[in-house]
Parts: C-alpha cells; structure tokens; sequence
C-alpha cells in the first residue's frame, strides 16, 4: 500500500509541475486545502476517490494516469517548467532577499561557466 501511496504522490507532484502549478494553485482549482496537497505529494496522506476525483480533473489528466510509475523521461522536466517553478517560489520573497538570491545564482553562474571553459 505504502508503494501505491508514494507513486500517486508522485505523479501528482509531476502534473502538478506540468502544469506550472503550485501546491496552493492547484489546491485552489480541486477545491481542497493546499496542506493536504504537500500530505499527499510526500506520501504522508491517503486520499479518498472523491478528491483523487478532484485533483484529476484539476490536472486535467486521467486517473489512471497517475498508478505508473515515472519513467525516466518524464523526470526531466523541461527548461519551462522548472523556470515557472521557480518563478512561484520566488514571487512571495521581499525585495532584500531577491537581491541576495539573484547575487547566489549569479556566483553559481560564474562558477559553473569556468567549469566548462576548464572542460573545454
């Protein structure tokens, strides 16, 4: 059952993804509480048929879509994806901390661009 549990968290987590979503933004579309949502992407919570209803037809997918397992294909998720995410992350930081944000990628930037001068 435990198997069960985490692999639907974990498609949940991947549409979720897919569709640029939040945990709150999706949470909001299905009608159930954003907490419940992480529970169940982390596999601390069972769901009911009724809100995997919800969040299947929030996601717009089919619900058998999320009893396989991820390949490994669909965990690389595209440059889109993961800038939106990002981008949700981010939204809520003040000002101050974007700052100090902004000057960490742009020194792990740096640094990953003489990497692969030193590769090459």
């Amino acid at each position: 059952m435990n198997d069960l549990v985490r692999v639907i968290g974990e498609r949940i987590k991947y549409f979720r993804l897919n569709k640029g979503y939040t945990q709150e933004k999706l949470a909001e579309i299905a009608n159930i509480h954003s907490a419940y949502i992480g529970g169940v992407e982390r596999a601390e919570r069972n769901i009911s048929l009724g809100t995997l209803n919800k969040i299947t037809q929030a996601l717009e997918i089919d619900a058998k879509d999320l009893f396989k397992p991820i390949s490994e294909t669909e965990q690389i998720i595209n440059k889109d994806v993961l800038l939106t995410t990002h981008m949700n992350l981010l939204s809520s930081r003040s000002q101050e901390e974007l700052i100090l944000i902004h000057e960490l990628v742009s020194n792990l930037v740096s640094i990953l661009d003489k990497n692969q001068t030193n590769k090459e």
